[in-house]
């Protein structure tokens, strides 16, 4: 089934707010750590052993990839699980949550096909050359950081907040590395799409979820064997 998001503005504020909202969700996804970390720990990698340390564990892995499909399983279950587990949210800011997580998960999947049709980047393998853009790790990153923020928000123990940030951390981050062990993507590749992802996953929470940004419906149709989504927010 192809899922199709649209987004469909309605506002009484000024288009002027919108383009606030828009630079501060940026500025707070761009400077959060993960993105701007992992964006350096890729040049530097570039710039010197990014080939030797990849094709090491090229040749020693250290596990086996074929649980990557159990990592993302465990990774996208996490992130729904914690959307609707904050126990302070109406029904609305459940639907709104949900929706965004939705979102933001289908727009850095999309990204990814839309880096690997772009960028033409041999693959360690030599087999293609859809180097740059990781649906193993561009798009797990990207549900990890809107988790994040499900978890921020909600009321539980700090050890159950850890446990649940570490779980789909390492799911994500066991996914991405798969896919360097099979040669698919070299070790600063992959961290050019943990970069991205998480850039995705704070935006979309930042601008749909933060600092009263409004869902005002959903309306969902199945049309052709496709699930079309369609939503009207105000910000």
């Amino acid at each position: 089934m192809l899922i199709v998001f649209f987004y469909t503005g309605c506002s009484n504020s000024k288009v002027s707010t919108a383009w606030q909202n828009t630079q501060r969700a940026s500025y707070v996804a761009v400077t959060d750590p993960v993105t701007w970390g992992s964006a350096l720990g890729a040049v530097a990698l570039y710039a010197t052993y990014d080939d030797d340390i990849t094709e090491h564990y090229m040749e020693n892995n250290l596990f086996d990839s074929e649980i990557d499909e159990r990592l993302r399983k465990i990774n996208n279950l996490t992130m729904y699980v914690t959307a609707l587990t904050v126990s302070n949210d109406t029904n609305v800011k459940r639907g709104q949550r949900l929706a965004t997580n939705f979102a933001g998960a289908a727009v850095a999947r999309r990204t990814t096909t839309t880096l690997n049709k772009i960028i033409k980047k041999d693959i360690p393998s030599g087999d293609d050359n859809y180097a740059i853009g990781s649906h193993h790790a561009l798009d797990p990153f990207a549900k990890s950081a809107l988790t994040r923020r499900n978890v921020s928000d909600m009321t539980a123990p700090l050890w159950l907040k850890y446990s649940i940030n570490s779980l789909s951390y390492i799911s994500a981050s066991g996914s991405a590395f798969s896919r360097i062990q099979e040669g698919g993507h070299s070790f600063a590749d992959q961290l050019v799409s943990v970069s991205i992802g998480n850039f995705v996953g704070l935006f979309f929470y930042e601008l749909f979820l933060v600092d009263g940004s409004n869902l005002q419906s959903i309306h969902t149709s199945l049309v052709d064997h496709k699930l079309l989504v369609s939503t009207t927010w105000t910000f």
